[in-house]
């Protein structure tokens, strides 16, 4: 292929179009794309890969040698299952995966027999379990990155792998571990496939693993200082208005190079100041302030949003809006009945294949059984595990025998399907990202949460890695982003005079407290 170009390494913060941007390279570059050679798709959930092919899709045919997963996906049909089982003889030829972790089939088993092994122990039977599975040829989640990684070390494999792969993308980059980023870089080195990476590091709100441990060390940050890579910086910022990206940019200041990151409000629309409402303790008196800016700027309910950290201060605001609220997965309806059923089958012991021969059932009829749970959800028939058990057991005959794997009230949300033209959006900042409203109100748990959110020093939010808080300079940002024309922030503590001033610093209006307020709802 002669002297491949540098790979491009793309910094894109939050409204930048990263995923316009990218469809565009793909679609330019779909006409150098060779029959016999692939090009890679690579992103982080299912549904970022749904958009990108349903962006795609509009616009061309999809070829058979263009690939679109997340990660596992692609290591899995690229690497794992055609390359794993020839340098590696612990590995069954034939593959079976499954959709869990190693730990999550360890804890079972310890469960199972009540037994709590020290940490040695642990380790010891976690080693002996994997090596077990790999031998009958079932794979883990976790243990995907891990055999592609193995399997690439070896030189033949890493030359097979170049010469079916021409390009290479990688959506939110950011989230790129060292596994994926060493076969990304193995690629490199063969010099034969064409590499785009985009990703905001400010984005990166995941806690540090043991192979990170400090945030200078993700690889975005480690690509963005090598000469082997082109770092491009795109500043634009076509989801808010000028208040927030100007607001924003308190904390994306990230010097490359020489070249200070700084996005810019391509609307070029004012916006309003961002506010902080000083109400605490009861969400239900936040709201007024929120929902008066809103109708200010003709914000329908269904464009608002609030969001926080921690889950109890979730349910804190599902309870302000009395359950009136919307889940922020845009495939929640259509997921609810698989999500179900898995729990059923799940709690059950047994997988869809054995319950419907054990039953003589189809598997229609375990949707069935899924919808009937899910009514009883709705109606508060099931309003606990407890209730889920003696629904099961009085409606379908059946016992659960192992614990239930999910919360049901992180579940209801996804079920509860509301058509109330006043419900808002309501989500832990995790679930959130990727997604965007007109109006956001985020909501701090406390002062000292807050502050860590509020902190615009580079070197210092870098530099806090607090095990559990190590995300939280990063989560505010990444809340805050979500705004395009209404930003309001709140903490449930009252908050001192030193936060205030810096609130003030950052050009943040701070609201007195409203003692009567109209009904919400």
């Amino acid at each position: 292929m002669g002297n491949l170009a540098k790979p491009k390494l793309v910094i894109a913060g939050p409204g930048a179009g990263k995923t316009h941007g990218m469809v565009d390279e793909i679609i330019h570059a779909l006409k150098y794309l060779e029959r016999h050679r692939y090009m890679i798709v690579v992103t982080y959930t299912n549904s970022a890969t749904k958009n990108i092919k349903k962006r795609l899709g509009k616009r061309i045919a999809i070829p058979p040698n263009l690939f679109i997963g997340t990660i596992h996906s692609f290591l899995n049909r690229f690497i794992v299952i055609p390359y794993s089982s020839l340098h590696n003889q612990d590995v069954n030829g034939e593959k079976l995966f499954i959709q869990c972790g190693t730990d999550d089939v360890l804890n079972r088993m310890f469960q199972n027999n009540g037994e709590t092994p020290d940490y040695k122990a642990k380790n010891y039977i976690k080693s002996r379990l994997t090596t077990s599975l790999h031998k009958d040829g079932y794979i883990t989640y976790d243990q995907t990155l891990s055999l592609a990684e193995k399997a690439i070390a070896k030189q033949r494999i890493k030359e097979m792998l170049a010469n079916r792969i021409q390009y290479l993308y990688v959506d939110e980059f950011q989230d790129t571990g060292n596994k994926m980023f060493s076969i990304i870089e193995s690629l490199r080195k063969e010099k034969k496939t064409i590499i785009y990476c985009v990703g905001d590091p400010e984005q990166y709100i995941q806690s540090f693993d043991s192979s990170i441990r400090n945030f200078q060390n993700i690889p975005i940050l480690k690509a963005s200082k090598m000469n082997q890579y082109e770092t491009i910086l795109n500043k634009f910022n076509r989801r808010s208005v000028n208040t927030i990206v100007t607001f924003l940019n308190h904390f994306s200041k990230r010097v490359y190079e020489s070249n200070t990151f700084e996005q810019h409000c391509h609307n070029e629309i004012p916006g309003t100041p961002v506010k902080f409402i000083s109400a605490t303790q009861d969400i239900t008196t936040m709201l007024p302030e929120f929902f008066a800016r809103c109708e200010k700027e003709n914000i329908s309910y269904k464009e608002r949003g609030i969001i926080s950290k921690k889950n109890d201060v979730v349910n804190k605001a599902i309870a302000a809006l009395n359950g009136n609220v919307l889940a922020p997965d845009k495939s929640a309806k259509i997921s609810a009945v698989s999500e179900i059923k898995d729990t059923l089958l799940s709690s059950l012991g047994t997988n869809q294949s054995s319950f419907c021969d054990e039953q003589g059932l189809t598997p229609f009829d375990l949707r069935i059984m899924a919808v009937q749970i899910i009514r009883a959800i709705r109606e508060e028939v099931i309003t606990n595990e407890n209730s889920f058990a003696a629904f099961v057991k009085d409606e379908f005959g059946l016992t659960i025998k192992n614990n239930i794997p999910f919360k049901l009230d992180n579940l209801r949300q996804i079920i509860v399907s509301n058509s109330n033209a006043n419900a808002i959006m309501v989500s832990n900042i995790h679930r959130f990202k990727g997604l965007e409203l007109d109006a956001i109100l985020a909501i701090a748990k406390n002062e000292v949460e807050l502050n860590l959110w509020l902190e615009t020093n580079t070197k210092t939010r870098d530099e806090h890695s607090d095990r559990g808080t190590s995300d939280y300079p990063r989560l505010g940002y990444v809340a805050f982003s979500r705004a395009r024309k209404v930003l309001c922030i709140s903490c449930l503590e009252p908050i001192s005079d030193s936060t205030k001033q810096k609130l003030s610093d950052l050009g943040v209006e701070i609201d007195t407290p409203t003692i009567k307020f109209p009904e919400l709802l």
